[in-house]
Formats: C-alpha cells, structure tokens, sequence
C-alpha cells in the first residue's frame, strides 16, 4: 500500500511535514503570487479530503485543480497510517486538532442524519479541520492592524467626519430602494416601532437619533419586527468577534476580502474593544455554512449570521464615544447584496 504522503510529494514536491497528515509546501502557483511568498503560506493535508490551502489569492485556478488531483489521487484509494501510540488512520478519516480521529463510518451516520451525500459531509469536516490548522498563519500572514485599516481606506476622511455625516455616508452603501431599521435593542415587535423601519430616502432626512443600532439586512416595507421573516433579501455579511482585538479582528477581514474575494463595503469602530466588517453577504446556502464554520474557528461572533440581528450604527454615540466608519470602500452600486 503507497503511503499517501509520497503520493502528495510527487504532485507538490517536498512537504514540510508538521503532523502525519499534514504539513508546509510550496504553493504550485508560487509564480502568479503578487505579494511576498512566506514559509507557512501555503498548507497541504491528506486526510478527509485532501486539501490544500494558500494564504495567496491570484493562485486559486491553480490551487483549485491541485486539489482536484489530490482528491482523485488519495480520495479515491486505500490507504492506512499508524498515529503516535498505535492508532491507524484511513483513507476518509479525519484527524481533528483534538487527537482524535472522525472515522469515515462516523462521517457517513452524520450525513444521512444532516440529509448531506457523504462526499458534502466529508468535505465539511475536513473544512472545519482545515480551518483550524491553518488558524495560527492567519494572524501572521495576513496581518491588518487597526492602524492598517484607517490608512488603506479608499474614502481618506471618512474616519474623521462628524456624526451626521458619517451616518449619511454609510446609507450609501445601501441600495436606494432599502428600508432600514434603526434604533435601540428593544425597537421592536410593536407597531409603534414602524417609524424605526424607514426607506433610506427617509433616514437622511431624520439624522442617527433614532438609536445607536442597525442590522445587516433591510426590511419589507410595512414592517415593525426586526426578524428573519421580514428581511427582504437584500443584505450584507457583517463579521466581529468579542474575543479577538481590533488588530486580530483585521486579519480575519483581511482573509476574507484578499483570499476569499468577499468584497468589503466598510469597518465600523464600535466605540467599545471590537470592529464590525461590513461585507457582500454569501450567495449560496452552502458557502454560507462552511464560511459561518471558518468565522466560529477563527473567533468571530455566529450569531451575525442571523439576518435580523443588531449591530452598532456609525454616527451614533456610545458612551461618549462616537461609533465610527475608519474604512470606506468606494461608494458604488454594487449587485451581490441580494440572497
């Protein structure tokens, strides 16, 4: 039985390996890398299904069809290799960051009851583990520091605009036929709160007063609940963390504006120890679960995944603090908002 490590060495060439089935290598894409190449760049594992992973962007085509090779040279043999005190790990096994292996038999009982084909299920497992590997490269390599962020913003000023004009110039970024809500927590679920969902016509005309809070999604008109049943399918992905500080937080925007190609609308200072990305929101239920996995691992807050979930509104103030804008895409009409 061909060990499934000399096979991947013969695809990717030498492989720097940090546990059994996982390890460094050099990127087949190296040559189509703008930015500088680090050691730790370019990651390859063999368990699950077979992945490899760059931290670099304009070498997706190439890595995209590595990984076909790789699935089809290891995915679809027989192999086996014995762990450290004796374990055995098959071909469609995974090796999670516990030690522990997720036998393929296991994987198999999880899709059927989640209603997935095995491969779906393999390749979501192998997503989650993956994401963990390769979670301490993400803060060295793709480094954003608060400092970073308020210096590469297209929009120079935006940062330092006053209340009124910083809520008036993030309502650009909604699309014009938007209906908002704005207020406090509680703003909601009575008919007396209809005057908190507005056109966006509307909310220049009345000014950040009405709370300090939003949501990612706009609303139907008519509506008084803030709830997943009333969006009306325009919305953006908004991403923070509680645990991750400001400069940690930019490395996950980073990776997910530079190597996933997510577009990023605007970062938002919320006043208090965390930023909100405001990004194009996932196109396809599928995508949507495994980036809502990758966010969890890396840190961030799942529940921003709910729709109809407040977030901190820029031009208000909070505790004497304004909540600020400190990033500013280019203003444009952008058509990847919808669901």
């Amino acid at each position: 039985m061909t060990d499934p490590r000399h096979k991947a060495a013969r695809l990717l060439g030498a492989i720097d390996w940090q546990t059994e089935v996982s390890g460094f290598c050099r990127c087949p894409g190296e040559s189509l890398h703008t930015s500088s190449n680090g050691r730790k760049d370019c990651r390859v594992s063999i368990d699950g299904a077979p992945t490899l992973h760059c931290f670099h962007s304009t070498c997706a085509p190439i890595v995209a069809g590595m990984n076909y090779k790789l699935r089809c040279e290891l995915g679809q043999s027989s192999w086996s290799l014995i762990l450290p005190g004796g374990r055995v790990i098959r071909s469609g096994d995974v090796l999670q960051s516990t030690g522990a292996i997720l036998t393929r038999e296991i994987i198999a009982v999880r899709a059927k009851a989640e209603g997935r084909t095995k491969d779906d299920q393999l390749l979501l497992e192998s997503v989650k583990v993956e994401f963990e590997r390769i979670k301490p490269e993400l803060f060295e390599t793709l480094k954003w520091t608060f400092d970073d962020i308020l210096r590469d913003s297209p929009v120079k000023d935006v940062a330092y605009r006053e209340a009124e004009d910083q809520f008036r110039t993030w309502l650009q970024i909604w699309p014009p036929h938007a209906h908002v809500w704005i207020g406090s927590i509680y703003d909601s679920g009575r008919e007396e709160h209809a005057k908190n969902f507005r056109p966006i016509s509307e909310w220049y005309q009345i000014g950040p007063v009405m709370g300090n809070f939003t949501c990612g999604s706009s609303f139907k008109a008519g509506s008084y609940q803030r709830s997943n049943a009333n969006c009306n399918g325009t919305r953006f992905m908004v991403v923070e963390s509680d645990t991750l500080s400001k400069d940690e937080v930019g490395a996950v925007f980073s990776y997910l504006h530079r190597r996933l190609k997510y577009n990023i609308h605007a970062v938002i200072d919320t006043g208090g120890k965390s930023l909100h990305g405001w990004f194009d929101a996932p196109r396809k239920p599928s995508e949507e679960r495994r980036l809502k996995l990758a966010l969890t691992i890396f840190g961030c807050d799942p529940k921003l995944f709910t729709f109809s979930q407040p977030v901190r509104l820029p031009g208000a103030m909070r505790d004497g603090k304004l909540q600020r804008m400190i990033f500013l895409n280019q203003l444009k009409k952008n058509a990847n908002l919808s669901l």
